[in-house]
């Protein structure tokens, strides 16, 4: 496709790391409402989402948009460094792995916002604080540790329950709160304590969320004094405040503004290919869903290059599979069920359902682009085909949680910050972890998962992935639809860079002198 973005190989990432109204021009930043006063701040910064920050509680996120915004504030041991293709340490100053031992040295000199200093003691309390807390969405990722040690303040000893090719991803970007904070669980979570570059300054249930620069921050100082982060669920809504000065930085650009708004002189648009598959999920946990046959209709009723022409405008890379090219585990060959309405018909007869059948259908609005004009083609691909799908548009903070507790038969969703296929077919497709969110199994699966975790022989695990990614596609619990292009648009004298993994933040970023 024509439109330039930035690509990233996540190949080499595991072989080196184990519509709007009428343009306005944009006024100068405004200030927020916020439920106590504030000293003027000269130099802000409001970040609009879809989507906004809901809980106080940071582990009850797992929301990459979101995850950058509590990471502005906690931070991890680990993250992922895109251009270097690898991991970069940021409490951690080093990392070793042997067999089931994985060893963080911690960085010295480092202190929470209220001065405390950091030692290895809080790293336990707060992976503790993960796999216990009832709110939690990021227990899955910690799961595989048995053991935790802290031989001293600056090294923490992670034992696992087995090996695990793909440990360090599930270490990657689990925030680190004061061991007290962790211990007390929702106590102390009115008034976030990290060691982050910002400040927690306050919170709005609507999902505002106000950060404010840390002047003591151990590493490089951020130049920009506040952050906003606020939920604007509507593009059309979103965009406006960016037009009328109430917004500097906007997310999820629907592809018909991308000119317009380049048009407009006061105004930046930046695009690059982001990191995360779209599909719809099928949970077999729903009649008639748990008929492959059925699965694989609905594969063959939807015409994915129709959509990403016609709704996203060609912003949007078609996918075979459930993996883009960039992650590792990616197999050409792989491919899912092509688009083939008589082929539909046939396999729903096949299956007992002649005339079709009735079926809820749940898509969020605002988390993805075009999200809900995709998921009103969708049904219409699907009564085509004699499907008749209640389509069903709750707002994200909703949707988030009910879809996590297996409340919906079929649903559209996307899977960001993703690197390696072990992170996206454990979490939706292995027998246990899916229990909630979609209730599929398959035993020959779940051997080749197991099998592929265990096995850090590079090539040998890219064939294992190879083989459960046939297996999914055969199976069906999901359609594959597309990689996202993400794009923003900002205020003309902002400068950023956008990330592949939808994680917007400010540490580096700075507004030119007037």
């Amino acid at each position: 496709m024509s439109k330039k973005a930035a690509h990233w190989s996540r190949r080499k990432f595991l072989r080196t790391s184990m519509s709007a109204g009428a343009t306005l021009w944009i006024a100068p930043l405004t200030t927020p409402r916020l439920s106590h006063s504030q000293s003027p701040v000269k130099n802000r910064v409001t970040i609009a989402h879809g989507v906004g920050v809901y809980s106080l509680n940071p582990y009850a996120v797992n929301t990459s948009p979101l995850q950058a915004a509590w990471g502005s504030v906690m931070e991890p041991l680990i993250d992922a460094d895109y251009e270097k293709r690898g991991y970069r340490g940021v409490l951690a100053e080093s990392w070793q792995m042997k067999g089931t031992r994985l060893q963080f040295k911690l960085r010295k000199g480092v202190r929470f916002h209220d001065g405390t200093p950091f030692t290895s003691k809080d790293v336990i309390a707060s992976f503790k604080r993960i796999l216990t807390d009832k709110q939690s969405l990021q227990a899955p990722n910690l799961q595989n540790i048995g053991e935790m040690e802290a031989p001293d303040d600056h090294t923490v000893v992670l034992t696992l329950k087995k090996p695990d090719a793909n440990a360090l991803e599930d270490i990657n970007s689990r925030v680190i709160m004061k061991q007290s904070a962790a211990e007390k669980m929702g106590e102390a979570d009115n008034r976030p304590i990290g060691t982050g570059p910002f400040k927690f300054t306050s919170w709005e249930r609507s999902g505002q969320f106000v950060i404010r620069r840390n002047e003591s921050y151990w590493g490089p100082i951020p130049k920009i004094e506040e952050v906003i982060y606020k939920s604007i669920q509507e593009d059309a809504a979103r965009i406006a405040a960016l037009e009328a000065g109430q917004a500097d930085l906007i997310s999820n650009i629907p592809p018909h503004e991308v000119a317009r708004l380049k048009s407009n002189p006061r105004i930046r648009i930046q695009q690059v290919q982001g990191l995360r598959p779209i599909f719809l999920v099928l949970s077999p946990a729903y009649k008639p869903l748990e008929n492959p046959k059925v699965r694989r209709a609905i594969t063959h009723a939807i015409d994915r290059d129709r959509i990403i022409k016609h709704i996203l405008e060609g912003y949007a890379y078609p996918l075979s599979g459930l993996l883009s090219p960039q992650v590792f585990g990616y197999e050409p060959s792989a491919k899912a069920f092509s688009y083939d309405p008589a082929k539909a018909k046939q396999l729903l007869n096949e299956a007992g359902f002649p005339n079709g059948f009735e079926i809820d259908y749940y898509s969020p609005t605002g988390r993805y682009p075009k999200d809900r004009e995709v998921a009103q083609v969708i049904v219409e691909h699907l009564s085509k085909v004699g499907i008749k799908a209640n389509l069903k548009t709750p707002e994200w903070s909703i949707f988030n949680t009910d879809y996590k507790n297996g409340k919906y038969p079929i649903y559209l969703t996307g899977r960001g910050s993703l690197t390696d296929a072990d992170t996206l077919f454990q979490q939706y497709f292995r027998t246990g972890m899916t229990r909630r969110t979609l209730g599929y199994s398959n035993p020959k699966l779940d051997e080749i998962l197991e099998a592929q975790q265990q096995t850090f022989d590079i090539k040998k695990r890219e064939r294992l992935l190879w083989e459960a990614h046939k297996i999914i596609l055969e199976d069906a619990p999901a359609v594959p639809l597309w990689n996202s292009m993400d794009i923003y648009a900002y205020r003309a004298d902002l400068v950023w860079t956008a990330p592949p993994d939808e994680k917007v933040q400010l540490k580096q970023g700075y507004l030119k002198p007037r």
